[in-house]
C-alpha cells in the first residue's frame, strides 16, 4: 500500500488550537472531496519536548515548532496514487489547494515523502 508522508509546519501566527481546529474541520473535508482515490488521511500532532535535551519532561521548548503536524495519506495501490498525482497537476486544483492551506499552515516549509 502506497503512503506519502508530509512534515507540516502551521502559520506562525495562528495558535496550535486554531491550527488543529482549522486542519480537522475545514481542510480534511477539502482534500477527501477533490482525492477519490485517497483511502486513509492520518495525522498526528507533534510536541516538541526536551527528553532529546537531557531532560525528562514534556514541556515545550519554545512555541516555534518546526514541524506541528505529520499527515499521512494511504492509498490502496499504485493506480490509486497515481490519480492522486494527475489530479493534484491540475492547476485548478493546485490554486485552490494553495488558498486554502495560506489560511493555516506554511506551504513552503513543507516536506513530502513517498514511503512504501
Amino acid at each position: 500500500m502506497p503512503k506519502l508522508i508530509a512534515l507540516i509546519c502551521k502559520k506562525q501566527e495562528i495558535s496550535e488550537e486554531d491550527f488543529q481546529s482549522y486542519y480537522e474541520d475545514k481542510h480534511v473535508p477539502l482534500i477527501k472531496s477533490i482525492f477519490p482515490s485517497l483511502t486513509g488521511y492520518k495525522r498526528t500532532y507533534l510536541l516538541e519536548s526536551k527528553l532529546l535535551h537531557g531532560e525528562f519532561s514534556l514541556d515545550p521548548i519554545n512555541q516555534n515548532n518546526r514541524f506541528n503536524v505529520i499527515t499521512e495519506l494511504s492509498f490502496d495501490n499504485d493506480e490509486g496514487l497515481n490519480q492522486f498525482f494527475e489530479i493534484a497537476a491540475k492547476d485548478n486544483i493546485v490554486k485552490r489547494i494553495r488558498k486554502d492551506e495560506k489560511k493555516f499552515l506554511d506551504s513552503i516549509k513543507t516536506i513530502m515523502f513517498r514511503i512504501d
